[in-house]
């Protein structure tokens, strides 16, 4: 009876995680992108849309692709996404098709790529690892990178400190494995509870 109960309550929380990275009304439900190009497509179709010249783009388009691709755990489309983690949404959404944010926003219902890489889940993380370390990475998308890495770790948050700690010992360059190493320390400040202590012996 206590498993089921755990289960059930890790299921919820899970659920909950999701409402909080997607678009929603007033009531917190989530958005329903649509974008009638690529509707019914393969999401071989929504990567080719995604790596097309992004200023020719249509945010409603951009949005569907990246929400379809993460429905549908396309880890094939983990690099191009990553290269999204600093597209915003328009200051006015609702002029470019998108719904209007009725509530405080998240950084999921800003920075779309978020919770695409999240569905995808752990086979984002070394791509996402080598992106916080990489030297172009705009300081958004390197924030939005290390969000994104916790959500996927978020049943054990100190997988995600002990992958960017032990990358940023091994990196042959100085300036990159400092990057890891305070994104490995950045990761650690969001453990709570019982997990600080396996969070802080992972930054040993």
């Amino acid at each position: 009876m206590k498993m089921t109960m755990t289960v059930a309550l890790n299921v919820h929380f899970a659920a909950g995680i999701l409402a909080a990275l997607c678009f929603g009304s007033a009531s917190g439900a989530p958005a329903v992108f649509s974008c009638a190009e690529l509707e019914g497509a393969k999401a071989e179709v929504h990567l080719e849309y995604l790596q097309r010249d992004r200023s020719a783009l249509k945010p409603d388009c951009i949005f569907y692709a990246m929400d379809q691709i993460g429905l549908k755990h396309y880890a094939p489309a983990v690099k191009t996404l990553i290269k999204y983690l600093d597209y915003r949404v328009p200051e006015d959404p609702s002029k470019a098709g998108l719904p209007v944010i009725m509530r405080i926003p998240t950084l999921g219902s800003l920075y779309p790529a978020i919770p695409a890489l999240f569905e995808i889940g752990k086979p984002a993380a070394l791509d996402l690892v080598g992106s916080i370390a990489d030297p172009d990475t705009p300081d958004v998308a390197r924030s939005n990178g290390i969000e994104a890495l916790f959500l996927i770790h978020r049943e054990d948050v100190s997988e995600a400190v002990a992958l960017l700690n032990r990358a940023g010992r091994e990196s042959a360059d100085r300036l990159a494995s400092q990057r890891l190493m305070d994104a490995a320390r950045r990761m650690a400040d969001k453990c709570r509870g019982p997990a600080i202590s396996s969070c802080m012996k992972a930054l040993q």
